[in-house]
């Protein structure tokens, strides 16, 4: 009985110390740009959010508008790109009681500088967003043209 124990015991160890389970591949990914506007002006410090639609096209992918509302996407674990399918896009841009941008540059979180959500939800919430993006191949330049109504 004792031995029977031992080898159930050494059996479980060697089971808890194995080899992990594999992690998945990357997906593979398109370049995606492009340029958000607002009432025909480029629309600098917002957030770009392409969200799947899909489990199988991974994690969100983000991008940061610059001053003339460009942006560039990068998945949330560091790989450029965005795998080819259909995605929910959220576009946020926070505004200071000042009325000026806060950058989003990984700095401070936008509430924490009593900054506030500036476009409407039909663009900012993800359950409410009417953007849609289908990323190809290839991959895409989307332009998004947002109006403050």
């Amino acid at each position: 009985m004792l031995r029977v124990c031992m080898c159930l015991g050494i059996v479980g160890g060697m089971i808890g110390c194995g080899s992990s389970v594999p992690s998945k591949p990357a997906l593979k990914t398109a370049p995606a740009v492009g340029m958000v506007t607002l009432s025909g002006a480029p629309l600098a410090f917002a957030s770009v959010t392409f969200v799947p639609r899909s489990q199988k096209n991974g994690i969100e992918s983000v991008g940061i508008t610059d001053e003339q509302g460009r942006f560039a996407m990068k998945q949330l674990r560091g790989q450029v790109g965005v795998p080819p399918g259909e995605y929910t896009v959220v576009i946020n841009r926070y505004i200071k009681s000042d009325g000026t941008p806060v950058s989003l540059d990984g700095g401070e979180p936008p509430a924490n500088l009593g900054a506030v959500e500036s476009l409407p939800p039909k663009f900012s919430n993800f359950s409410e967003s009417v953007l849609l993006a289908n990323v190809s191949e290839v991959g895409g330049d989307f332009k998004f043209e947002l109006t403050n109504r």
